[in-house]
């Protein structure tokens, strides 16, 4: 069982490797000036993989939402036990997209002034 110091650090871990493959993604994918459809798939991938998620009703510390559906899905009681996790593992996408989006045009904006 990990302790309260053990599950922090992994969840930093996982926060920063996270992070460097979003840098990395950035810089093998999309190596011109940020489009549009760039911003909002960099957004997209930094939600899915950044959304946490309880892995299941009586679990007290969270998980990253994308390893929580996939391991409830394929290990666990299958697909209704990976509902509520995918629910907050599409909203987490949804709102990184549109943070992407966002993000995009106030920089499209700053560079027409």
């Amino acid at each position: 069982m990990l302790t309260t110091q053990s599950f922090i650090i992994a969840v930093c871990a996982y926060g920063l490797a996270a992070l460097v493959g979003l840098a990395m993604i950035r810089r093998l994918w999309f190596q011109r000036s940020a489009s549009l459809a760039s911003s909002v798939a960099m957004g997209l991938i930094g939600g899915l993989l950044l959304t946490p998620a309880y892995p299941s009703s009586e679990a007290a510390s969270i998980a990253p939402a994308l390893i929580v559906v996939i391991f409830n899905a394929l290990f666990g009681d299958g697909i209704a036990a990976a509902l509520q996790p995918a629910l907050w593992l599409a909203a987490g996408g949804l709102a990184g997209a549109l943070l992407g989006w966002w993000r995009a045009r106030r920089r499209v904006s700053t560079e027409s002034l």
